[in-house]
């Protein structure tokens, strides 16, 4: 799959192991085609929803907010 457009989706997917990358790709692009959707929002959704279901990829990611 191509990188992501976002280059916050693209530095966390990059980080993903090779069976949740392909979770993110599958759901991403059932989003961007069946709901028809802009691809750089069928990324975002589909970060959330793997996200939601898999919050231990966020370990050992650090955000800084200033």
């Amino acid at each position: 799959m191509e990188t992501p457009l976002n280059p916050l989706v693209a530095d966390i997917v990059a980080r993903l192991d090779p069976n949740l990358r392909e979770d993110f790709e599958e759901r991403s692009t059932i989003m961007e085609f069946e709901a028809n959707m802009e691809r750089a929002h069928a990324e975002c959704l589909a970060l959330i929803d793997l996200l939601r279901r898999h919050p231990s990829v966020l370990i050992e990611v650090t955000f800084l907010t200033v």
